[in-house]
């Protein structure tokens, strides 16, 4: 079993020293929803995103490239110190790190997004999907594997 605060050392570690993108590459006003979400981290630095900001901006999907990229540590880190609270938000975060396949998914998203990691910050990300993984696949029916997490891990691990 991965242990969650190692997990939890790693990313910030990885991620401790990224430059907060501009402003305006970490606001999306495509629509109402786009605003509201990206208001909920107001130009925060991740390190010191909350788990109320977490939840009023759970609809991570709609934030811009650069703000996804740059807020993913934060995301990461809530979702293992409180998973329940978190609910779907964990689950969707990691189909958000599984690679468009066999038609499923938008590759333009994906590819926006998962770009400019270091391998530093690529490992940290395949520690949160490993204990993802540990922690999911008992929920799982026998013989059904969470293919979402060994897909992800399949493409953050290269």
């Amino acid at each position: 079993m991965v242990d969650p605060e190692t997990v939890i050392s790693r990313i910030r570690a990885a991620f401790e020293g990224c430059e907060q993108p501009p402003a305006e590459a970490l606001v999306n006003n495509h629509c109402c929803e786009c605003a509201e979400v990206s208001a909920a981290f107001a130009g925060k630095r991740w390190t010191d995103v909350t788990l109320d900001d977490v939840m009023r901006g759970r609809e991570i999907a709609l934030l811009t490239p650069a703000a996804w990229r740059y807020y993913l540590p934060a995301f990461l880190i809530w979702t293992i110190r409180e998973p329940e609270t978190v609910d779907v938000l964990q689950d969707n975060l990691v189909y958000q790190l599984e690679p468009p396949r066999d038609g499923q998914g938008v590759p333009e998203w994906f590819n926006e997004r998962a770009i400019d990691f270091s391998t530093e910050q690529r490992r940290a990300i395949v520690g949160f999907l490993e204990w993802y993984r540990d922690r999911d696949e008992s929920n799982w029916p026998p013989g059904e594997a969470p293919r979402h997490v060994y897909n992800a891990l399949s493409h953050w691990s290269k």
